[in-house]
């Protein structure tokens, strides 16, 4: 077994030194073809999801619940098929290479390619076979899991499942690892005894249906080989990753203080660093892209019935690719071309007039226990503008101001909001899990929140929808309109039904999206603003909705640094549990250089630490 696994891996580094220099074209070829083919395909395909669904645009839950139906699951298999596709078609060309080297016949970077187009239907129609064989055996474990899941951990809101993990979720979890460990045991064997299926069909002529009968008689007997040969890869491609973007993150954060007082060589060095670590991830791909198709062409020629690459036998000797002195010197230009453009755009990101609004998560969540006075006083002395609070209707017709759909995560307490009377969620103490000198506080009525900031801060209203909503837009406008304070409040909701609601009712009304994913074109809503999960808000999509006349609001804000770089992006608001921390950040940058706020807004590249506190739950 040993001298099995040396003589594959020796052999393995052999065709990679004698090939590396075309698979890197290769890899090249395929990210350009990802840019020009993928990116519009996956537009095309988020454009058939919409189609499907009959709606205009989908985000966070709709997203979820239309991939539930039928149409969904059906444009989500397409979806994979083809990011597989495209994955098969890099190794299948790469193979080409790899086997080419084995058999001692040159080649260039176009004929591989060639040799794949023309063998297009094939590695499709093997796709297509191999995601129909994935869902026969992971779809009875995922709908088992499923079951458990819908059996134990959906009595109470999520929140209270992910925050206190109380026995039913672990044991839920326990049970689903369980289930996902057999479903990995029944899995693997099948995925080893398939993985000469692509050469198969590339130098067998074997048609993509019958590829995996034959490739289980030729792996027969090797499994445990192949496991440690797949194995051994997986675990070479993550240390070389550790290593080299390790060694790329340890200069940047060594160099990086050298250049602190020119601004010029500082853009230059941060650019450099960037396409450096563009280079690396680069390199990394190629590699683990490379090695894994030379070691299925080495194990298919080992263990299979020859590699027919006769198609490629003719091209000239000439035609291969080397790295001369002269292209070496190119790249280092294009690379120190990169390098000022990157450090120029960085620079350009960069905004300088910080006209940034503060808007105070469930109020100072971070201070005060959510959703109560307390949360609400504590913004406003923290200097918030304006306050974001999460409002349901009670059983008896009351508008109250909490985040989940129970009382288990804050209080303990069986007992949904729609079923409850005001009287009830008044009597349960909701701020003793947060400190005990809020035992005091109670569920607020949105009247009551409305009267607290009169005057002292604005408040955004987010309309909670769990399926039990009476009348609570009707009723909202009601409130906000008796307490006078229209020209005060904005509304929104992850449910753009009910934020059209709303727009029906009172035209004029400030009202906005929140989403944390999306398919469509979310900057095209008829709503003033839209908030969005940070990871969403890209300078592309800043710019987008900004330039549609969309204020774009980011959450959930909470460490300077990431402050810090939203403001240097030009997000209009920051949604945060510390508002106070919030306001520090935006005084402390008028005193700082053009340099530092370029420090900040690379310090995740350079390697400076991100300051994190626990916070109950992450969600809008």
């Amino acid at each position: 077994m040993a001298n099995n696994i040396s003589a594959i891996s020796k052999e393995i580094l052999r065709v990679l030194r004698k090939s590396i220099g075309k698979i890197f074209a290769i890899h090249l070829a395929y990210v350009a073809l990802g840019v020009i083919l993928f990116t519009p395909l996956v537009g095309i395909v988020g454009k058939l999801l919409l189609r499907l669904s009959g709606k205009t645009m989908l985000s966070d839950q709709d997203i979820v619940y239309f991939l539930l139906t039928p149409s969904g699951i059906v444009a989500l298999i397409l979806f994979a098929a083809l990011l597989i596709t495209i994955l098969a078609f890099e190794q299948a060309s790469m193979m080409a290479v790899c086997g080419c080297i084995m058999k001692e016949v040159h080649t260039g970077v176009m004929q591989p390619l060639y040799f794949t187009a023309r063998r297009a239907a094939r590695i499709f129609s093997l796709t297509i076979h191999l995601i129909a064989r994935l869902l026969i055996i992971t779809l009875p474990f995922l709908a088992a899991s499923g079951a458990i899941a819908w059996f134990l951990i959906t009595d109470y809101d999520i929140n209270y499942y992910l925050s206190e993990k109380p026995p039913e979720f672990l044991i839920a979890a326990i049970l689903i690892g369980l289930l996902l460990a057999a479903m990995l045991a029944v899995l693997l064997p099948r995925l080893l005894s398939w993985s000469l299926t692509l050469p198969l069909i590339l130098f067998g002529g074997v048609p993509p249906s019958r590829s995996f009968k034959e490739s289980r008689k030729l792996t027969k007997g090797h499994h445990r080989l192949f496991l440690l040969t797949f194995g051994l890869w997986g675990i070479s491609a993550l240390l070389l990753g550790a290593v080299v973007l390790g060694t790329i993150k340890f200069l940047g954060s060594n160099l990086a203080p050298m250049f602190f007082n020119s601004l010029n060589l500082l853009v230059v060095v941060l650019g450099a660093l960037v396409a450096l670590w563009s280079l690396g991830n680069l390199f990394i791909t190629t590699f683990t892209s490379g090695s894994f198709a030379s070691l299925l062409a080495v194990l298919y020629k080992r263990y299979g019935s020859g590699l027919d690459i006769s198609d490629l036998i003719q091209e000239r000797q000439g035609q291969h690719w080397h790295m001369t002195g002269s292209r070496f010197a190119l790249l280092l230009l294009a690379c120190a071309g990169i390098a000022v453009v990157v450090g120029t755009l960085f620079l350009n990101d960069i905004q300088t007039n910080d006209d940034v609004t503060i808007i105070a998560h469930r109020g100072a969540a971070g201070k005060a226990p959510e959703n109560t006075l307390a949360s609400v006083r504590q913004a406003i002395k923290d200097g918030t503008d304006w306050i974001e609070i999460d409002v349901q209707e009670t059983v008896d017709g009351k508008v109250v101001v909490i985040h989940d759909s129970d009382f288990m995560k804050l209080a303990g307490v069986n007992l949904k909001v729609w079923d409850g009377t005001l009287e009830q969620l008044k009597a349960i103490d909701i701020g003793s899990w947060f400190d005990p000198k809020f035992s005091a506080e109670r569920v607020p009525t949105l009247i009551e929140v409305l009267d607290e900031a009169r005057g002292k801060a604005r408040v955004m209203i987010e309309l909670k929808y769990y399926g039990h909503d009476q009348q609570l837009e009707q009723r909202v406008v009601d409130i906000v309109e008796q307490a006078d304070m229209v020209s005060d409040v904005a509304i929104m909701s992850l449910k753009y039904a009910g934020v059209q609601k709303i727009h029906a009712l009172r035209p004029d009304w400030v009202v906005g999206l929140l989403s944390a994913k999306a398919i469509g074109n979310t900057t095209n809503l008829d709503v003033n603003f839209l908030a969005v999960n940070i990871a969403m808000a890209t300078p592309r999509f800043i710019s987008s909705a900004q330039s549609a006349g969309k204020q774009l609001f980011v959450w959930t804000v909470n460490d300077q640094v990431s402050m810090s770089r939203m403001m240097s992006l030009g997000v209009d608001g920051i949604i945060t549990d510390e508002p106070e921390m919030a306001r520090n950040v935006l005084a402390e940058r008028t005193e700082m250089s053009s340099v530092e706020r370029l420090l900040i807004h690379t310090a995740v590249l350079v390697g400076r630490p991100i300051p994190q506190n626990e916070y109950r739950d992450q969600s809008p």
